[in-house]
């Protein structure tokens, strides 16, 4: 018995070791943001440029998949189509059926002499047996692991790339929130009565460009090697939108994520919907959405609930919605099954989307990017999509919140002590 406790005593010494040297415990900076133009005003434009180090370009909406099945499909047959170039980046990646099908249509590719890069993460798909990653080599698929084990510097494991892109022969990127698994069918779980709530998009123009260079770096830090002849195509910028581009290093004191989403807060005017299925606000986030519902905007949020597949994220998000619901804030748990969405509508047509949530690891931690612009096209999508989540969604209220049983509200304030690192 004594050896048990002692053992428990240095795991739990550990894990709070970790923590403390991961700047579990680290006090996020405490700043306010004021008199932020309003959307169409230019200098919002700069601010996003300047404050949120997000990058301008152009682009066209080229298709939008609201349901797992069509996700999957829209990649299999983008896949399918590539004449010379696919590169692929995600985060999450399982085996089961969906890797399977991935396996397939790649390497039926790669045997056509399509050149194939694929940089994975290495924490996200680390349940995929080598055998999968050996038989994608054997035919030319160039494999690259983002963040490795690495004793010279063990404490950087912590920091992953949560993207998801897909660029097929540089002129179309696919992005959204879906890994590769099974998970997204609803069929892993037994609390999922339906596939996971989620969507992609795919743009071309020359956001394809500069999402591929985002790409690369990526690349280039696993030792992959460029080529920047390949891929590389004249831009159409018929029929564009302005769009900006926020990706987050993990290496920065402050977060460009978290100022993206603090701005798109504090300027709208009616209407401020989100999509997090992770969302752990920080006082900062938490200060302004309270702002927000005291102009009188509509701040609706739109999050998972108990169907998670991450029990400690949501229970740590829980313990923080007391002071937004009594602010007016609506709070709205997905029911029959795991809300993996992440995206942003404000006021009547812009738009952000992409990999980001609204919690300390995207904020601190992860590569995240996200796409953002005035586009009425895909405000009016997403807005389709919040709508048919929220149907089946409970949206709390302050008193629902307060009686909620003493045991998740213990649970939630310990998983909070690491909500750093959820």
């Amino acid at each position: 018995m004594v050896w048990w406790i002692a053992g428990a005593a240095l795991l739990l010494v550990l894990a709070v070791g970790y923590a403390y040297l991961t700047g579990a415990f680290r006090a996020t900076p405490d700043y306010a943001i004021a008199n932020i133009p309003s959307l169409h005003d230019p200098r919002f434009a700069l601010s996003l440029e300047g404050l949120a180090n997000s990058a301008d370009t152009t682009g066209r909406l080229v298709g939008f998949w609201p349901t797992v099945d069509e996700i999957y499909a829209a990649r299999a047959a983008a896949i399918a189509q590539a004449q010379h170039l696919i590169q692929y980046e995600t985060y999450y990646m399982t085996p089961g059926c969906r890797a399977d099908a991935f396996a397939e249509v790649i390497t039926d590719r790669a045997l056509a002499g399509i050149k194939i890069q694929l940089l994975l993460d290495h924490q996200g798909t680390s349940k995929m047996p080598q055998l999968y990653w050996r038989r994608l080599r054997n035919v030319d698929v160039e494999i690259q692991f983002f963040r490795e084990p690495n004793w010279r510097a063990p404490l950087e494991y912590n920091a992953r790339s949560h993207r998801k892109l897909l660029i097929v022969d540089g002129e179309r990127v696919y992005i959204g929130g879906a890994g590769i698994s099974d998970c997204w069918d609803g069929t892993e779980f037994d609390h999922d009565a339906a596939p996971w709530a989620d969507f992609e998009l795919a743009y071309e123009g020359e956001v394809v460009s500069l999402l591929q260079g985002k790409f690369l770096q990526n690349w280039a830090s696993t030792g992959g090697d460029i080529d920047l002849k390949e891929g590389l195509h004249a831009v159409k910028k018929t029929g564009t939108t302005a769009l900006f581009i926020t990706d987050n290093s993990s290496t920065l004191n402050e977060s460009s994520i978290r100022l993206l989403m603090q701005m798109h807060m504090l300027t709208a005017k009616q209407r401020l919907w989100i999509g997090s299925p992770y969302f752990v606000p920080d006082q900062n986030t938490t200060d302004c959405l309270i702002q927000a519902c005291q102009k009188g905007v509509d701040v609706r949020i739109l999050t998972m609930g108990a169907a998670t597949d991450k029990t400690m994220v949501h229970l740590a998000s829980r313990e923080l919605y007391g002071p937004l619901l009594r602010a007016g804030v609506k709070i709205c748990e997905h029911q029959p099954s795991m809300m993996h969405a992440k995206f942003v509508l404000v006021d009547d047509d812009w738009v952000s989307t992409g990999s980001a949530n609204f919690d300390p690891r995207s904020y601190f931690h992860n590569d995240e990017l996200n796409i953002s612009g005035a586009y009425p096209e895909l405000a009016q999508k997403v807005e389709r999509f919040f709508l048919d989540a929220l149907d089946n969604s409970l949206c709390l209220t302050p008193e629902t919140w307060q009686k909620r049983p003493r045991t998740q509200k213990i649970k939630g304030q310990m998983a909070l002590l690491f909500k750093n690192l959820l």
